[in-house]
Order: C-alpha cells, then structure tokens, then sequence
C-alpha cells in the first residue's frame, strides 16, 4: 500500500489524536474552566547548569520562553520517562506540548493585563491544593484500602527508602512556578466571568429565543484604499436621502455577489451568537447598538478592529419564538444562559490572546513540521514549493550535530516521500525520479546510522521492491514484521502481509496476516478486559456508597461524629474522597 500525501496527513493526525490525554491540557474557549480546574503535571524550570542544548529555546510566546529542558520534563512526565519509540509520535508530542504551553501563557499574559493577578499566598495554596491531590494518590496506592493519616503514609514511604518530606519536595519541583500562577489568575478569571452572568433577567433569557438577521453595506480598504472611509460615507447619505437599503448595497458594497443579490443580507442566528461574532469584529458596544436598531434604521460607517473594511449595518428581520415552557422551566434557562454567556466571553479572551500574543516556535525541526502542516492543505503546485523549502531547511539539520538529528531525518523522509507523491500528482516526472533516489539514499542514512522505525521500514521495503531489489525489500519486512508485535500495530502486519504479496511471497504473507488477526484479538481483549474492570469499578463504587447511606439512616449521629475527628486531624494530604472519584 502505497504513502500517499493523505496517508501521511492522517497519521499525523493519529499522533495528535494519540496525545488527547496530555497532562498539558488544551486551551480552547470552550474548556477554559476545565482548563483551570487543576494543574498539571509539568517540569521545572532550570536556568542555571544545564548544557547548552537543553537551554535552547523552543517556543516564546510574549515575554515567555519555554526551553528545551522544559519540553524534556515535560515529555518525561507525559510518558513516565518512556518516551515514544517511534519517531513520528515523539515529533508530534513534542509539538503539541509545546504549541499548548504557548497557548497557555499567551492566555495567562492577556488576562495579566486585564487586571488579574495571583499573589505569593495565593500560590502557596494553589501548591498546597495540587500536593493534597498528588498525596491522595500516593495514599491510594499504600496505604491499606486507601486510608490513613500523613504519619502512616511517611510510614510507607520511609519502608521504600523515601518519606513524606522528601515526596513533597520532589512533587513541587515537578510543576514550575508559573503553573501554579497560571492556576491562580485563571481561576479567578473563570470566577469573575461566572459572576458576572449569574443573574439574568426575564428579558436576558427571552433574547435566547430571539433570531436576528442582520443586512449590512461593506466597503473594502484593500479595494479603495484612502478612499475607502468616503466611499463608505457616500452610502450612508444615500441612506439618509431616503434611497432603500438593498440598491445602496448593489451601488457600493464589496461583499460576495450572494450577499449583494440578498440586498446586504446575511445568515441569521441567535441574537447571543449574532453578539458574540460582532463584538469578535468591532467594540461590544457598536454589537449592542447594532442588536438594538429598530426596522428602517441603520449604524453610521464603521471600520472593524483590524480596519480592513468599513461597514454599515441594519436589522433585515428578527422574530421572537418562547417555547412553551418557558416560564415553568425558566431557573433551568438561566443557568443555561449563564452557562452560553460565559462561554461565549472566555472564548472572546482566548482568541483576542492568541492574537496579541503570537506563539512562536525557535526550535528549527518544530518550525518545518508546523509549516508541513501548512501545505496539506496547499493545491498541488503550491504545495510542491512548499515542501521543497522545508526540504532545504531540513537539510543542513541532518548534516549537522543537532540533538534532534533522529527527528530532523525522520522529517525530511516524510517530506521527500511526500514530494514524490505530489511530484507525480501533478506529473512532474522528472522531480518524481530525482526526489525518488533522494528519498531511498536518506532512508539508507537513517538506517546506516542506527536509526530505526517500523514505517520507515515499510516505506523503504515498499520502494526497494518498486525498484526491483526484491532481497533487500524481503530483509526489511522480515525486521519490520518482528518490531510490530504490540496488540496496536495489527494493522501493520497487514501492510506487511501486502508487501509480502506483491514480493510474491505468499506463505510469508500467509504468516503476516496470521498475526495481524491475532494481534487484532488481542487488542479486543485488553479492550474488554478495560471494560470489565471499569464496570467492576463502578458497581463496587455504588455499593460503596448505597452501604454508606443505609449506615448514615441507622447511625444518624456517627456521620457527625466522624466527620469532626477528620476535620481535627485534616492535613493536605488528607483522603478526599470526591477528588479521588473525579480522578
């Protein structure tokens, strides 16, 4: 089965996918209380005594830089110190560690200069909060049904040649400082957001139900240049001379022609939806005063933020549709009210970051994978030049002495791999032929080196046999079919079991698709078996909980009672027992 351009861009996609349980966790709008809920696992910072390539900088981001060392730690914690094998996944974990750190602090640095802060106590106690739960885990694992007291954990842990103080010390240098600030300012975010749209009135929630569709004339700067903002000013006395709104739109506005033949109008939506794209646009307050026009009336000439156009709206139309249950369910639209509108802001402060603040990537291998990103989606041709120049870029990497020499090269075989299918998409066979032999001579490199990768085998086995050098291809997959042992790799013992068939070698084909089924099974078990156990878990989990509750009926003053002797006793690395179930 051949690599194809959209092959490979699924499998990029794969690795992405495969790190959706990262510690780090990812800052879209619409997850920000999450987001901020705790915080995650990450290296310390360390500036000083480290060699020169692990201060090199990986990202910045504002007044931010995340090193090497940083994104090592990092890796080591996401992976237990084990990190991937395979140099694709590596490559994209790296990447997505760093792009959602630099997410993280340009967000932190926008909401910095919107007044929040965290003070020093307030850092110590996010640090205590976050040792409280890592403790609890520790506790959960040594301590006899789960339970017991600081003192008995120490216990435990001075038997395994540690002690509390030294687990505490270890667990705290684990999470850089600026986390536990990030922590602090983004919970307070949340909170003030939260705050703010608690208490809706009637008329708030019935907006909720209210469809807009707006209509609107736009004169493009790019077009008109200086002239632009008369232009503008033109339609607008037009307007004012009693001229209808739709022949001022065929006359003066730059939209597409299917907005211009709807005389200016554009696709409806909720009235909060409509407030939220234009307040994105221009100021909040030009959003309400274009929600508030009644029919026949219409904005003065107005550019958007970025000025790329000046635009003068009205409202086509508005319809107003309760549901019936309005009024007996209104405490459950208000939380649903209050729920959209914060949402809809934290997403507001997301993207107005990730606008001021550009993430910038330094580490030159992340620079051509984040630009090979770029190009999948390029035409045939643009993307040709495109991967030619990360192939130049790339070059003098693998010619030199740089730590991530192995993921440069595993990079630039993608590349070429990837030029020779476009080469050939766009029947350019002379750049095919010559990116052709390229590729074979890296793919020879990367192994001669001491590289290894089980699909850079398949890829090197499948041109060796498009070649005709049927020995080496066969010695290839004979490597390649004894590194896909795992329940996940059946589907690559299905490509070998292909590779074999189109050698000729059928029994060997046999074997391979033998063991793709087998491996397949596996992986169904282990599946199942996950399941079970997680069924299990939960049904000793309601027993648990049905026997608690039938002793709190019998013992209506034991709950107290024990309760009181926890609370006198309380520590931060005391059990919590919600924060253990939300785990």
């Amino acid at each position: 089965m051949p690599i194809t351009v959209r092959t490979f861009r699924n499998l990029l996609k794969r690795k992405l996918v495969r790190g959706a349980g990262l510690l780090v966790l990812i800052l879209i709008a619409l997850s920000m209380v999450i987001f901020f809920a705790y915080v995650p696992f990450m290296g310390a910072r360390t500036n000083g005594g480290l060699p020169a390539e692990l201060q090199r900088p990986v990202v910045v981001v504002g007044d931010f830089t995340l090193s090497e060392a940083d994104l090592t730690r990092l890796i080591n914690l996401q992976t237990q110190s084990s990190p991937p094998a395979e140099y694709g996944q590596l490559l994209g974990l790296r990447f997505q560690l760093a792009q959602q750190v630099g997410q993280q602090m340009a967000l932190v640095q926008e909401l910095k200069k919107r007044g929040f802060t965290a003070s020093d106590d307030e850092i110590e106690q996010a640090k205590e909060e976050y040792l409280k739960q890592r403790l609890e885990q520790y506790r959960m694992q040594l301590l006899p049904e789960g339970k017991g007291t600081d003192s008995d954990l120490d216990k435990a842990l001075r038997e395994r040649g540690s002690s509390l103080k030294q687990l505490r010390e270890r667990l705290l240098a684990e999470v850089p400082e600026f986390l536990f600030e990030a922590q602090v300012i983004g919970q307070k975010f949340t909170k003030s957001v939260e705050e703010k749209y608690a208490k809706p009135t009637d008329e708030q929630l019935r907006l909720m139900f209210e469809q807009i569709y707006p209509a609107r004339i736009m004169v493009s700067v790019e077009k008109h240049k200086d002239k632009a903002e008369a232009r503008a000013q033109e339609a607008y006395n037009a307007l004012k001379a009693g001229k209808p709104f739709a022949e001022v739109v065929k006359q003066f506005s730059d939209d597409p022609e299917p907005i211009i033949k709807q005389g200016g109008r554009i696709t409806g939506s909720g009235y909060y939806e409509i407030l939220n794209n234009l307040s994105s646009l221009f100021s909040g307050e030009f959003a309400q005063r274009v929600l508030s026009l009644k029919p026949g009336e219409y904005t003065t000439p107005t550019p958007d933020k970025d000025k790329k156009a000046y635009y003068i709206f009205t409202i086509a139309e508005r319809k107003l549709v309760l549901p019936k249950d309005f009024e007996q369910k209104k405490e459950d639209y208000r939380k649903s009210y209050a729920m959209m509108r914060s949402q809809f802001e934290q997403q507001a402060v997301f993207l107005e970051a990730m606008k001021n603040y550009k993430i910038e990537f330094k580490d030159a291998v992340l620079v051509q994978y984040e630009k090979l990103n770029t190009a999948f989606s390029q035409p045939a041709p643009q993307r040709l030049k495109t991967l030619k120049e990360i192939d130049q870029a790339l070059t003098p990497i693998v010619a030199s002495s740089d730590p991530n020499l192995r993921l440069a090269q595993w990079l630039q075989i993608q590349v070429l791999n990837m030029l020779v299918a476009t080469a050939k998409e766009v029947k350019d066979k002379e750049t095919e032929k010559t990116y052709g032999e390229r590729l074979i001579t890296a793919l020879n490199h990367f192994f001669a080196e001491g590289g290894e990768d089980l699909n850079l085998r398949l890829m090197r086995a499948e041109r060796l046999l498009e070649a005709g050098a049927k020995q080496q291809a066969l010695d290839d997959l004979e490597i390649a079919s004894g590194l896909a042992f795992r329940p996940g790799d059946s589907f690559l013992q299905q490509r070998i079991a292909e590779l074999y068939n189109k050698a000729g070698r059928k029994d060997l084909a046999q074997k391979a698709q033998k063991r793709a089924e087998e491996l397949l099974k596996e992986q169904q078990r282990q599946f199942e078996e996950m399941l079970r156990r997680q069924i299990e878990a939960q049904k000793q989990r309601e027993a648990e909980e049905k026997k608690q509750a039938e002793a709190q009926k019998t013992t209506p003053g034991s709950n107290a009672a024990q309760s009181g002797t926890q609370g006198n006793a309380a520590t931060p690395g005391q059990n919590n027992a919600p924060a253990t179930q939300g785990r």
